[in-house]
């Protein structure tokens, strides 16, 4: 789990201040005016799409939020059924069963819920540079 966590931070993380830093180190070893404001329009982009992804997380009807809501919480109350059965069902002598979740959807949950975990974690590091 640790492992997960230090690659999606990681990757979000440079996702940011990878380029961020190419383009700083660009700047400063700029030769000419030229370079100088290539170097400072590539850090004016990145900054603002740190910035879109910082507006976009505190947006109640982004993409993210909407996904939340329709896709990843009802996945994690299906997970949490089937947990829950399991320590029901011998505690109480019951045989009580969750349905498994059709494939299309399974495949479906498999890309979605890893692109909005991705999604949130990039917007969480997005506000903590913006807050720099």
């Amino acid at each position: 789990m640790q492992a997960i966590i230090n690659w999606l931070g990681g990757g979000v993380i440079r996702q940011f201040t990878g380029p961020l830093l190419d383009a700083y180190k660009a700047k400063l070893a700029a030769q000419n005016d030229e370079q100088r404001l290539a170097a400072e329009m590539d850090i004016a982009r990145i900054e603002a799409a740190r910035d879109i992804a910082v507006a976009e997380a505190g947006r109640a009807w982004s993409a993210t939020a909407v996904g939340r809501w329709l896709i990843v919480v009802p996945f994690g109350i299906w997970w949490a059924a089937i947990y829950l059965v399991q320590l029901i069902n011998p505690w109480f002598g019951l045989h009580l069963v969750v349905i498994a979740v059709p494939p299309d959807i399974m495949e479906m949950a498999n890309i979605l819920v890893p692109a909005i975990v991705i999604a949130d974690a990039g917007a969480l590091v997005g506000r903590r540079i913006a807050a720099r």
